[in-house]
């Protein structure tokens, strides 16, 4: 079975609290989370566009000069928020170690965690944009971006560990020029840019026509069919298997998602 890392003490992490810290540590730790929520609901509320360091200063209890003692710049609080909502794809990610099935599923189970990610956070499943922005990177620390790029660094290996899998089973063949990482970046490629026009551009003719649920994972279907990744489409009902991935992965997100129309 395909394993994702993840165990508690990374979920801890993640969430802003790493073992082994003083008690000062700890306190500037949490109140950098605590700073990086705000500044998601004010990028949620307004959008990247609008977030100054004058606005974070105001939704926040601290003084400017606490806060710049976390964030040289806004570029660097978008580049904190790219990371926050790596960090959360990550362990959508990781659930998918527990799930039984062929190889392909299990990438369409990566594309459902994205999509289930979208629908939660329209914004903040945009920052891969953001991220690599050059006006965000001109300004970020470069402390960051070596933490954003380590992240990036560990979701791909997850990715190109299952796609080589793939490869030994006899699930997938690699050909000349299309590889591991060609076959990751297309997949990455083709469930960012159908989730944020699914969700930033309902109102498309091109999208709004379609009236199917299942539209990112025909996108995905059409993929990984010429790709030849087996067993095609043509031979499995993924959307059963889309369906099951929500149910076992990822239901209280689902029925969350419901109960708010999204």
């Amino acid at each position: 079975m395909f394993g994702f890392s993840c165990n508690k003490s990374d979920e801890k992490k993640s969430q802003g609290c790493p073992f082994g810290l003083s008690k000062k540590q700890q306190a500037i730790a949490d109140r950098e989370v605590e700073l990086t929520l705000l500044a998601k609901n004010l990028v949620q509320e307004q959008g990247f566009g609008n977030l100054t360091m004058d606005k974070l200063t105001a939704a926040s209890p601290y003084s400017k000069g606490t806060i710049y003692n976390h964030f040289c710049s806004k570029e660097d609080v978008i580049l904190a928020l790219c990371i926050h909502s790596l960090k959360t794809e990550a362990l959508l990610f990781a659930r998918i170690g527990g799930f039984e099935g062929s190889t392909r599923e299990l990438v369409i189970a990566m594309h459902v965690a994205l999509r289930v990610y979208a629908r939660m956070e329209p914004v903040l499943s945009t920052c891969a944009i953001m991220a690599k922005s050059p006006w965000v990177l001109e300004k970020a620390s470069p402390e960051r971006l070596v933490e954003l790029n380590q992240l990036e660094e560990k979701v791909i290996g997850q990715a190109d560990e299952l796609t080589n899998l793939a490869a030994e089973n006899g699930d997938l063949k690699f050909s000349s020029g299309v590889g591991s990482d060609a076959i990751v970046f297309a997949n990455w490629s083709i469930a960012f840019g159908s989730n944020a026009l699914t969700q930033n551009a309902s109102n498309s003719h091109c999208i709004s026509r379609l009236q199917d649920p299942f539209s990112v994972l025909h996108n995905a279907n059409m993929l990984l069919d010429g790709l030849g990744w087996k067993p095609l489409s043509t031979e499995w009902d993924y959307r059963k298997t889309w369906r099951r991935v929500e149910r076992e992965l990822f239901s209280e997100e689902v029925a969350y998602l419901e109960s708010v129309g999204r």
